[in-house]
């Protein structure tokens, strides 16, 4: 009865700034259920390997509802950053499948684009990590839930959310606003993640614009006040007096 109530959601957030520099962030929340299950999970959630490699945890924090959310964040300079960061946040089994980040173009006109999928395989061995499966000989609660005919889609919610820089070209994410979101089937259908997105810097564009209108007006400038004193200097010199 407890298993066919208890839910746990995850959202792994992309956060990317216009020069390619930006934030992973995950995080996990239990509901209260989960929390009452467990009522030790807020002390015995370890993040010493997360730390040292450089992962800030906030939480875990206990919500509104009775549950427990905890989120870790570390940031990047650049996208093959971030893709280095996905790829430890998916680990060998998890849901982000070859997830790259690229960007292409200068830096007052470029495209982003974001590959990859997202897909559960194996059911709850997808949560977990090798030393788990071999200590365990087996995914965790694996049995307990095919015996309560749990459906893994009631009991876990895992979402993909990135918001990259300029307008969106394509994508197959739901847009709100300037964040794109896909929520991963959990039966193991795969969801492509294809996204391009086009950042034009106005502002510099403009600038460098004016820039060169100012430099083009000033060698005119020069070039005209040349020429003037040189004609001045030319008349000076045919009135001069004869001797």
């Amino acid at each position: 009865m407890l298993l066919t109530s208890c839910r746990v959601d995850t959202v792994t957030s992309l956060s990317v700034k216009a020069n390619g520099s930006g934030t992973v962030s995950v995080t996990v929340t239990a509901d209260s259920d989960v929390y009452k299950a467990a009522p030790t999970l807020k002390t015995d959630v370890r993040n010493d390997d997360l730390t040292a490699a450089g992962w800030n945890m906030n939480g875990p924090h206990e919500t509104k509802d009775g549950g427990l959310t905890v989120t870790f964040t570390h940031g990047f300079n650049t996208p093959a950053e971030a893709t280095v960061l996905l790829g430890q946040v998916n680990g060998a089994r998890g849901p982000l499948k070859s997830v790259v980040l690229q960007r292409t173009g200068k830096s007052s006109n470029s495209t982003f684009t974001l590959t990859g999928k997202l897909e559960v395989n194996g059911g709850l061995q997808a949560f977990a990590d090798d030393a788990a499966l071999k200590l365990l000989g087996g995914a965790p609660y694996a049995d307990q839930v095919k015996n309560s005919g749990l459906d893994l889609g009631k009991a876990v919610g895992i979402d993909f959310t990135a918001e990259l820089p300029g307008k969106v070209v394509s994508s197959t994410g739901a847009a709100k606003g300037s964040v794109l979101t896909w929520r991963v089937p959990t039966d193991g259908t795969p969801t492509d993640i294809a996204t391009t997105t086009n950042n034009v810097d106005i502002a510099s564009n403009v600038a460098r614009f004016l820039k060169w209108v100012v430099a083009f007006l000033l060698a005119v400038w020069v070039i005209g006040t040349l020429a003037l004193l040189g004609l001045i200097a030319s008349r000076r010199g045919r009135r001069a007096p004869r001797i």
